[in-house]
């Protein structure tokens, strides 16, 4: 049975998945993610040169900041949907409303000083990777996914929907490039044969009843 660990920060949250002698971080996390994957590690007997692959939900800054100094910590591979790299490289076209999430990457990027890591691998949907299947779940971004443990019934959803102070919702329009895709998305997922979903923006709260909210949002 894999393990997973979910690394909470202030407002995002990531996850390790221990397979065996086999390291996985989900997504890299944001401000102050880097000690927290190191203690996370060091309590499960690993460090950062444990980390095999890191493999990314989507492209926005508050999932990719760390990305390059884990790589050079870990010497890990990078997994990033095909979809998504013009997010990755920052040079989205970003329209409408969605113009005041660029505006927000852009300062971010710069005052965070952010590398672009090095990807090694591209993926799309229905790909496997390590062990967990590619479920394509855009609208957030185009390549946005969730990541799907067949075993446990579970689903990494990334920023499939929120669940802030308890309450469920869609992520607002500005940080989606396609908000109808997004809801369309949600009721994809809603629909899985499903235990449970975990998310990267959400209350302390179990799988199971995020599943449940996720159904209840459709």
């Amino acid at each position: 049975m894999r393990k997973i660990v979910q690394l909470r920060g202030l407002l995002v949250q990531h996850h390790l998945i221990l397979d065996g002698d086999q390291v996985h971080l989900i997504d890299g996390g944001f401000i102050g993610a880097i000690p927290r994957i190191g203690k996370a590690l060091a309590e499960l007997g690993k460090n950062f040169s444990d980390i095999n692959n890191i493999i990314l939900t989507h492209g926005h800054l508050d999932h990719t900041l760390n990305l390059s100094q884990i790589q050079k910590l870990s010497g890990c591979k990078i997994y990033a949907p095909r979809l998504d790299q013009d997010h990755l490289e920052g040079r989205y076209p970003y329209r409408g409303l969605t113009r005041f999430c660029g505006w927000l990457e852009k300062l971010g990027r710069l005052l965070l000083r952010f590398q672009a890591p090095k990807v090694d691998h591209h993926f799309d949907d229905g790909d496997d990777i390590a062990g967990l299947k590619v479920i394509a779940l855009p609208g957030h971004t185009a390549g946005h996914c969730g990541l799907l443990l067949a075993e446990e019934k579970l689903l990494i959803a990334g920023d499939l929907f929120t669940n802030h102070l308890g309450k469920a919702s869609i992520p607002p329009r500005i940080f989606n490039d396609d908000h109808t895709e997004a809801k369309k998305s949600i009721r994809k997922a809603a629909q899985l044969d499903l235990d449970g979903i975990l998310l990267n923006h959400a209350w302390k709260t179990t799988p199971a009843e995020l599943l449940k909210q996720c159904r209840s949002l459709i």
